[in-house]
């Protein structure tokens, strides 16, 4: 997998942009970087977008491993995590990801088709959530 790490002008949130073939030691080294972001180990919400990536062969060895990994480094609880994809056969994975994060780390994950109401939901305050 090929990706890039952008911090948004605003700085309300990180975008993790994913292309390729995704595996667990790819998202691993994504995870890394991003945690390198000023911010983003203390609360710094963030985006994932997957709409140009393959998740076709992530298996639930690759899940483990990258949930292994995130047990090793500080929880980032209290945070929204935006993930976007386009086929229903990521969705499927992602949703599960989405439960299996929230139920371990506190995290709020939504999954999103579309780019610009992923970035609207991440910049409301923790107020306008509800």
């Amino acid at each position: 997998m090929h990706f890039l790490i952008r911090t948004r002008p605003d700085g309300k949130f990180v975008e993790g942009i994913c292309h390729g073939a995704v595996t667990g030691a790819s998202m691993v080294e994504a995870i890394t970087e991003m945690r390198q972001v000023d911010g983003y180990s203390d609360g710094l919400n963030a985006l994932w977008d997957f709409r140009e990536a393959d998740l076709s062969a992530f298996s639930v060895e690759d899940m483990k491993f990258v949930l292994n990994y995130m047990e090793q480094t500080p929880k980032r609880q209290s945070v929204r995590v935006a993930v976007l994809a386009l086929k229903d056969a990521d969705f499927l994975l992602l949703k599960l990801w989405r439960v299996v994060s929230e139920s371990r780390y506190g995290q709020t994950t939504r999954l999103f088709e579309d780019y610009d109401d992923a970035c609207r939901w991440l910049e409301q305050s923790d107020d306008a959530l509800g």
